[in-house]
């Protein structure tokens, strides 16, 4: 595998989250309570983490995740890439379907790599939730079969996004709601499967059993009132 390959999976796998969650609920969360049609105001503006220098959006329906990643190549090694082309002064990542400016230094080209993740929108298959002064961000992945994110409030203008982990101790989680163990034998590749009822629910987030952040903080460095796109 070339260098330029390696670094075009290492800047994907760096920004997105993974699409298969080990944590697979069977019901939008938490059961039995509405849905919300808008993103609160006090969510909503453009935040900052400093764990991984991105950037979230959070408008009345959507949050998105922004990175910018600069990289530097040399003529060379776009011209022997066949993941690379460049065009009209833009270096296009065939496997993406995108295209970024570039600027010239002698031999080398520099990008800035923009990438951008919709990590949730309010949909028919994307249903929002509140909960406890919390923000239950359910996503379908199959019939009977959600991911959940939850989005909360750390303080003033601190936001923090948590998604279900599997538990070190299984035996805690199964006392509370069944478990059932969908693949694998270890805590990296185990997939799990939970029904719980809104009161389980609630004592899952309490006992901090599945919820463990992604990203530390999200520190809001402009509110935002209006939709943006």
């Amino acid at each position: 595998m070339n260098t330029v390959k390696l670094i075009l999976i290492a800047l994907y796998v760096t920004f997105f989250v993974s699409c298969q969650p080990p944590v697979v609920f069977g019901e939008p969360q938490p059961v039995g309570t509405d849905a919300l049609t808008n993103i609160p105001n006090n969510y909503r503006g453009i935040y900052w983490c400093k764990v991984d220098s991105a950037s979230l959006f959070v408008d009345d329906r959507t949050f998105i995740k922004r990175k910018e990643f600069l990289i530097k190549l040399t003529k060379a090694e776009i011209d022997s890439s066949n993941d690379l082309e460049l065009q009209n002064g833009r270096l296009y990542v065939n496997d993406w379907g995108s295209s970024f400016p570039i600027e010239e230094k002698d031999d080398t080209l520099i990008s800035k790599v923009v990438m951008r993740d919709t990590i949730f929108s309010i949909a028919k298959e994307q249903i929002l939730k509140p909960f406890k002064g919390h923000l239950i961000l359910n996503t379908k992945l199959d019939e009977n079969a959600w991911a959940v994110l939850i989005a909360s409030h750390k303080g003033v203008g601190i936001l923090s996004l948590a998604r279900a982990e599997i538990p070190e101790n299984l035996a805690q989680l199964d006392s509370i709601t069944p478990v059932k163990i969908l693949s694998g034998r270890d805590s990296e590749s185990t997939q799990i499967y939970i029904l719980p009822t809104a009161e389980q629910f609630g004592r899952i987030l309490d006992r901090g059993l599945l919820f463990d952040t992604y990203c530390s903080e999200f520190e809001r460095i402009i509110p935002l009132e209006e939709r943006f796109y």
